[in-house]
């Protein structure tokens, strides 16, 4: 009994330990989210889908992922990050594994709904594990870092799956894929602790007397912070995860031609300048501008910027502006993150679990609406008579507006400078915020 007591009650963990831990983790979701992208084509050949089928199955990550946000905040505070997240990761294993087997669409979506259901907690849970970890001033730039770690997931799903498509087919990768989750759940299961020995006793107020959850919801429903910023997440992250997760694929490989490596190289780009632009967002934020407001604006222009000129026509001699635009694209779409440190310190620290997650529900929801309704968009465009390159750029334009309208919402929302809305500060603010 001792043997399997010691290593579950007590691991060896720092606070990097978690840090690292929970990255392997976030990595694995970022690449299941956008893991369809440059096997769409064989997707549809294999399991016989439309553009519209196909957006729904990428979007099913995403809904399943997006709904387990309802309940992931009780989850987090009633049972801890580390259990949560260990148990909800093993189930996306399974669900690797479904979609690897799966003869139709019926059996991948379902596929894709378990995988988005376990990957659910991976970055939600690595928020609150930090909130016990780590100090105040460090949260968005340590955000920052891990977005960009996660985003070698997003790489991973680049050039090295198709590769790897190209060798074994998608459904050996994913059976592995599949196999390597489940590995990295019980490393992390094994080395995490939920909080550090020395402040053992000093646990949050959510944790110590949880205030009513129906208390809270009304208080975070009337917070118009809450609304602007879930508001910008959506279209920031939907515009992103559609482009990046799943059309840029069908719009590099099958409008400009592509080959399924060539495209997967073009999106690295997008990837690297994705992990470049989380960091130095979060940076921006906590040491520069120490302001969340300004550097979530600037990011959101950009994007509104970028993702316009995507709709202009190119084709394949273009190759090194398409370069420039998805790293661009990227790398200000990271900026985004900032938005959490937003939330965050709008909020009573009672109610961090709680904001996070209810704010991450709009975020997903955006991915998901965003890879449905722009597959929705380019059938009925195609059904209407318009060719393949003039349906994607209507749809780009669609995206480039979102982002747009979520920009000029955002001057609405009051600022959160670090250092200056902690504790009954942080109370402070959100009641003047509320509508």
């Amino acid at each position: 009994m001792p043997f399997f007591k010691l290593p579950l009650r007590k691991p060896q963990s720092s606070k990097w330990t978690i840090f690292f831990a929970c990255a392997t983790l976030f990595m694995c979701s970022q690449f299941f989210r956008v893991s369809n992208a440059v096997i769409a084509p064989k997707l549809q050949e294999d399991l016989s889908l439309s553009p519209q089928s196909l957006g729904l199955l990428g979007a099913a990550f995403f809904y399943s992922f997006a709904l387990m946000q309802i309940p992931l905040a009780f989850f987090l505070d009633r049972f801890g990050a580390r259990w949560t997240m260990a148990v909800l990761s093993f189930l996306s294993a399974l669900g690797a594994w479904g979609f690897a087997l799966a003869e139709s669409f019926e059996e991948a979506f379902i596929g894709r709904l378990l995988i988005g259901i376990g990957m659910a907690a991976n970055l939600m849970g690595p928020m609150k594990l930090f909130t016990q970890w780590f100090s105040l001033g460090e949260f968005a730039t340590l955000s920052g870092i891990m977005m960009s770690m996660g985003t070698v997931g997003n790489m991973l799903a680049t050039t090295p799956l198709a590769f790897m498509e190209k060798v074994f087919g998608w459904r050996t990768t994913f059976f592995l894929i599949g196999c390597l989750t489940a590995g990295l759940t019980l490393v992390f299961f094994f080395l995490v602790r939920e909080r550090p020995e020395k402040t053992g006793t000093s646990i949050s107020p959510s944790i110590t007397r949880p205030p009513s959850s129906v208390k809270q919801m009304i208080f975070l429903l009337r917070s118009r912070s809450y609304w602007v910023i879930s508001y910008g997440t959506f279209f920031r992250y939907g515009t992103l995860v559609g482009i990046q997760g799943l059309w840029a694929g069908p719009y590099l490989i099958q409008v400009l031609g592509f080959s399924p490596v060539e495209a997967g190289n073009i999106l690295l780009f997008l990837n690297a300048g994705l992990i470049m632009g989380s960091p130095v967002g979060g940076w921006l934020s906590d040491k520069v501008f120490r302001s969340r407001k300004k550097v979530v604006l600037f990011g959101l222009l950009a994007m509104t910027v970028t993702v316009g000129l995507l709709s202009f026509e190119r084709d394949q001699s273009r190759m090194l502006d398409l370069v420039a635009l998805f790293a661009l694209f990227g790398c200000f779409s990271g900026f985004g993150t900032v938005m959490y440190a937003h939330i965050k310190e709008s909020m009573p620290a009672d109610m961090t679990g709680m904001a996070l997650s209810s704010v991450n529900l709009f975020t997903m929801l955006g991915g998901a609406f965003f890879q449905q309704g722009l597959g929705w968009v380019l059938d009925s465009l195609r059904q209407g008579g318009a060719s393949a390159p003039s349906a994607f750029r209507v749809a780009f334009l669609l995206c480039s507006l979102g982002t747009a309208s979520a920009f000029c919402l955002y001057l609405m929302v009051k600022d959160t400078r670090v250092g200056t809305a902690t504790g009954p500060q942080r109370a402070k603010t959100s009641e003047e915020n509320q509508i």
